[in-house]
Parts: C-alpha cells; structure tokens; sequence
C-alpha cells in the first residue's frame, strides 16, 4: 500500500509545521446534517444521498495539516473514528481521531508509527516493528497512551494484524530468524496487558499470512503470497487460513483469484469481502466469498485499468454500512448489494476531491 506524501511550499509547509507540533483538532466543523462525509487532502465534504444521487451539503476546510488518512487500519468507536496518518513533512505519524462532529484530533504516535492496529470500544491498540524489537501501546479514547510494552525475540516480528477478542489480543505475526531468514506465521495471544499468554505456530512457513478476521470464534487469514517465483516476484497463492480458536483446528478457503490481501467480515449477510493485490489482479478485483453458502462473487473495476499503467491508483476505500458495501476512489463511489449481486456507480468527479482517504457514512 502506497501512501502519497503532501508536498507543502511556502507558508502552507510552515504553518502545517507549527499545526503538527501539538494534539490539534479541526476548527472548522459541520454546521449541517450529512449522509456521507468524504475525508480528503484538503477538506472534508459532505453529502445528502438521494435516489442514488450525491447532493454537497457543505465543504469544511481541514486544519490539521492536510496529511492523508491510512486507509486500511481506520475503526470505529464510539461514533469517532481511529487510524493514523501519513507522514508529516518532518517524517513525523500521528495517531488521528475522527469525531461525530468531523472534529480531527491529532497526536504523535509513538514509536513513530501504527504498523498495525484496532480497537475493543475502550481502547486504541497500535504497534510499532524494529529489527531487535516490537512495541505495542494502549490509548484511551483521546489518544492519551496508557500502556506500553516491549517484545522482545531473537527474531524480528513484524504484527500484520491486531483483533481484540473478549479479554485477550490475538496478534497475526511474521517472525524472521535472522540467523538464515527463515520465517514463520504465528498467532500470538496477548493479555490486553501485552503479557504473552501462546504462542501457536501456524504453520506454511513459505507462505505469508498478511490480514485476519474473526467470526464465531474463528479467525480468516489470508494468504498472500507462497515464497518468490523464479521471475523473482511473489508466488501465486489463494487461500484464507481457517483457524478455530476453540479446537485449533485448521482448514482453508479455496478462492478463484490469487494474491487475496486485506480482508473484512460483513456478519449480516456471512461474507468476507477480500481485496485482491492490484498489481498482479487486473482491474481492482475483489471477492465476495459467502460462508454459508461457500460461494463466490466477484467485484471489478475494469475503468481504472487503462489509467493505473500508466499511473499508480491506490485501490479503493472500503466500509459497509446496513449490510451495503461501499468503494471509494477518487472520482467515484460504488455501493455494492451482496444479496443482488449489484452496483450503483455514484460520481464524484464535480466535487473537486484530491487524494480521498476516508469515507464516513452517517445514516
């Protein structure tokens, strides 16, 4: 995943200095109600939806210093809304909240980064990787830090995926030993705490389990890649890790496209909604895959093929909302219906959106 860094000249760059040195919330608020709210580099704008037409309410101008939104890690608690941002033009990340009212608070991450993240309702969990060690912190709900610990192996842990479980962290990591650089998927169980309760050896050490959800107790990971290709790129892999937390027990997903990475869980309607890596799967596919039913069906966006050779797109922004699911690029938003199997294509080139981040719905 590509994050864009914001060029800033002159005074913007200075004042967007003098912004980040401190928690900093937005000035500018909603005055209006709002259906969907979309978050980019510049403003934040909102929308009343109607007969699947976008209506601008209003456009707020942001003054947290205009940094993008992480795309992928960006929950919700509490009617406000957690992620981190890209880096600051002093290569500094902050942890960001996102308020009912579109207030955006700021604070500095620590560690410098959130590598992975979530939340349980009360907490914001993040960490941070390095070479000798992993760092895992706690915030309150106004990114005030509350705990931080240190793990510490003789191999190098990278935590590809955080899921806070009744009273435990279940932490998806990839271990490297750096004495050959083999590796290995584990599952990590953690105290809210941080205190390292097992540690399960996943097994498929040539393959590379990258994102994890949960549902009825069992946890999906995907498999995005099996060891390298002789043409030195990613092996081809399509399958989701089934692990039942109760039997530890293991099965696995078979899907029709390869290269599966972010994964999402709509309890509704029991699917898991996959992205597949835009790189080596044309057109922005994505997978719907039905677990009652053990189906499939398929998302494409074929309009953006032609433009991503010659220019990189990051894939869309997702979130679903009363079983609908949306995607978010920078000119178009498209509402998905699982149970038809049908899109509605919203367009979004008139609104003068750059670098969209995040989409909040309201409704």
């Amino acid at each position: 995943m590509n994050n864009k860094k914001l060029k800033l000249i002159g005074l913007t760059s200075l004042l967007s200095l003098l912004i980040l040195t401190g928690c900093q919330k937005t000035t500018t608020l909603k005055t209006k109600e709002y259906d969907l709210a979309i978050i980019d580099s510049k403003n934040i704008t909102t929308f009343k939806e109607k007969d699947n037409q976008l209506e601008k309410v209003e456009q707020l101008k942001r003054t947290d210093g205009h940094l993008n939104l992480w795309r992928t890690d960006f929950w919700e608690m509490n009617n406000s809304y957690y992620t981190k941002t890209s880096e600051s033009p002093k290569l500094e990340v902050f942890l960001s909240k996102i308020g009912s009212d579109l207030s955006i608070d700021l604070a500095k991450a620590e560690g410098n980064d959130a590598y992975t993240s979530n939340v349980d309702g009360e907490f914001f969990y993040t960490t941070a990787c390095f070479s000798d060690r992993t760092e895992f912190y706690k915030y309150d709900k106004n990114l005030k830090l509350q705990l931080k610990k240190e793990l510490r192996k003789k191999e190098s842990i990278l935590t590809n995926q955080l899921i806070p479980l009744g009273d435990y962290l279940y932490v998806l990591c990839g271990y490297t030993n750096p004495d050959d650089g083999a590796s290995k998927n584990m599952l990590v169980k953690m105290t809210k705490e941080f205190e390292e309760v097992e540690e399960t050896d996943l097994g498929d050490e040539t393959s590379a389990y990258m994102r994890m959800v949960e549902f009825k107790n069992k946890l999906y990971m995907t498999e995005a890649n099996i060891g390298m290709g002789a043409n030195g790129e990613p092996g081809e892999a399509n399958r989701v890790l089934v692990y039942d937390l109760a039997t530890k027990n293991k099965e696995y997903l078979t899907l029709t496209y390869p290269y599966p990475m972010e994964i999402y869980v709509d309890e509704q309607n029991e699917n898991l909604i996959i992205r597949h890596y835009e790189l080596y799967v044309k057109s922005y596919t994505w997978t719907v895959y039905n677990l009652k039913e053990q189906s499939e069906s398929f998302i494409h966006f074929p309009e953006y093929e032609k433009l991503e050779q010659e220019k990189h797109i990051n894939p869309p922004f997702f979130t679903q909302n009363s079983g609908l699911y949306y995607f978010m690029f920078d000119d178009q938003l498209t509402k998905y219906d699982p149970k038809t199997n049908t899109s509605t294509k919203l367009d979004l080139s008139s609104f003068d959106l750059e670098e969209t981040s995040a989409l909040i719905i309201n409704k």
